[in-house]
């Protein structure tokens, strides 16, 4: 604070031309010394501008006293010129010094992302002309621009991939524990935190699969799935049943031996609605069903009669049975 009002002090001599010339001298280098920091961010450069100019402003405008003789006042005038010629000058040197920004694969990116509610399903159609349908309960990011050597997509919850071929970019999909790489095919990803296994399905080309932290790695064609256990990091390839992984992109759903507790979980997304098994014994019931645009309480009805259990519906909660 003391050397600012010294500085300030100097300015306001050199200005009304009572500065010896010693001071001038001092003033002159201290601005011909001013530098920033070159590491300085754009805010930190626009608040030293800010300040800078300031100064100089206090430095010029209080008022001068209004001089008999035409000599000084062309004096202070060039004085004021000076100043704001060497302000300016220090000014173009900083901004010369601060790096270009450049967009580089390390840089921040924009993201879109999408989500849906429990019942809802969306149909997204990215830049490349890939297509995603986004199931019940799930969400999508992508950055806005897919940088030049990769198309990159994070999921949570369930989506069916249609990707455009472009063998220079190839399209990658992340998931809590997976990796998802292909260059143009269809495939189907399941992946919800609250369950323990995802899977991919392979509708048409080649995919591969690589856990996140693992060395393993699965190369799937048309009809294959991969299962990965979170738990055990274990995941089994085997063939699937593609019309029971991919139809619900289409409204349909289709159950192939599954347990009511599994089924449970689905109808929860698909209708909106919490379900609650009272009955344990019925929990591990294996049941078949194919429905479309069907009512809950319609799809309830049918596997009520296959389970041989009891169900009641109140408001968004279902209570099952036996």
């Amino acid at each position: 604070m003391k050397d600012d009002r010294k500085l300030r002090g100097l300015y306001q001599k050199v200005i009304e031309g009572a500065a010896s010339s010693d001071e001038q001298a001092l003033v002159a280098r201290w601005l011909d010394q001013l530098d920033t920091d070159e590491g300085m961010d754009e805010q930190a450069a626009d608040e030293w501008k800010a300040r800078s100019i300031a100064e100089l402003q206090k430095a010029i405008k209080p008022p001068i006293p209004i001089q008999s003789r035409a000599r000084k006042f062309v004096w202070v005038a060039s004085a004021v010129v000076v100043l704001l010629v060497a302000v300016t000058a220090l000014l173009i040197r900083f901004y010369n010094q601060q790096p270009t920004e450049v967009k580089t694969s390390s840089q921040v990116l924009a993201y879109t992302e999408h989500s849906t509610t429990a019942g809802q399903r969306k149909l997204l159609t990215l830049a490349d002309g890939s297509r995603i349908w986004l199931g019940n309960v799930s969400t999508v990011r992508y950055p806005k621009d897919f940088q030049p050597g990769k198309r990159e997509v994070f999921l949570e919850g369930q989506a069916f991939f249609e990707v455009s071929p472009d063998s220079t970019r190839p399209f990658l999909v992340h998931t809590g524990g997976l990796n998802v790489r292909v260059l143009g095919t269809s495939f189907n990803v399941k992946s919800y935190s609250d369950e323990g296994v995802q899977t991919v399905s392979v509708a048409t080309g080649k995919v591969s699969v690589k856990p996140t932290n693992d060395g393993q790695e699965w190369m799937l064609e048309k009809g294959q799935q991969v299962s990965y256990h979170l738990a055990t990091k274990k995941g089994v390839m085997q063939e699937t049943d593609l019309s029971a992984a991919l139809n619900w992109k289409d409204g349909e759903l289709i159950f192939r031996d599954m347990s009511l507790d599994e089924i449970a979980v689905q109808l929860e997304r698909w209708y909106g609605v919490t379900i609650t098994i009272a009955s344990p014994s019925v929990n591990n019931r294996q049941l078949s069903l194919s429905v479309k645009d069907e009512p809950l309480q319609a799809v309830l009805k049918m596997l009520s009669l296959a389970g041989d259990f009891r169900f009641e519906i109140r408001g968004n909660h279902v209570r099952i049975w036996k």
